[in-house]
């Protein structure tokens, strides 16, 4: 099993900050398959 908690990521330039995960708690057990998306 994999587990996250409270997981958050940010990405700053010298203009802007975007926020990517914010307090993302997950759990993947033994032979289940994620896919994470985004823009």
């Amino acid at each position: 099993m994999i587990t996250t908690s409270n997981l958050n990521k940010l990405y700053t330039t010298e203009e802007v900050e975007t926020t990517a995960l914010n307090d993302v708690t997950m759990a993947v057990d033994q032979g289940e398959f994620v896919a994470v998306m985004g823009p």
